[in-house]
């Protein structure tokens, strides 16, 4: 997810499910980033787990280098707003090529690059 930095464990994944925050004020639910509240502007959240599906708004490819290795061979990526079924959108990395209809179905899963990292993404649903 587009959510600021990576870092080793994302504070929203855990345990490879992927967590949304609840207003702790009036409960609304809000995308995994989220530093206030969306509905009431509340900016006590708690983590709460989404169902980790949901459809795609929006998606475009774009191209980028690898971060490891000797090659310097563009890599087409896409990237996309997500509408969890949870209720909140999100920014989303989503693996292969969606199909072209918009509302494309997709869920949530988590790639392990290294020991203790989780990188969340989304890969068309069937």
């Amino acid at each position: 997810m587009i959510e600021g930095s990576h870092v080793a464990v994302l504070p929203h994944v855990a345990a490879d499910r992927l967590m949304l925050r609840s207003c702790d004020d009036c409960s609304a639910l809000s995308a995994p980033g989220s530093a206030h509240c969306s509905d009431c502007g509340g900016t006590s959240l708690s983590r709460v787990p989404s169902c980790g599906v949901g459809s795609i708004v929006s998606s475009t490819v774009v191209t980028s280098r690898p971060r490891r290795g000797p090659a310097a061979v563009e890599v087409p990526c896409t990237i996309a707003i997500v509408e969890l079924d949870d209720g909140p959108w999100t920014y989303a990395w989503i693996e292969g090529r969606p199909p072209a209809r918009s509302d494309a179905r997709v869920r949530v899963r988590f790639a392990h690059e290294e020991p203790g990292e989780r990188y969340p993404y989304f890969v068309c649903a069937a």
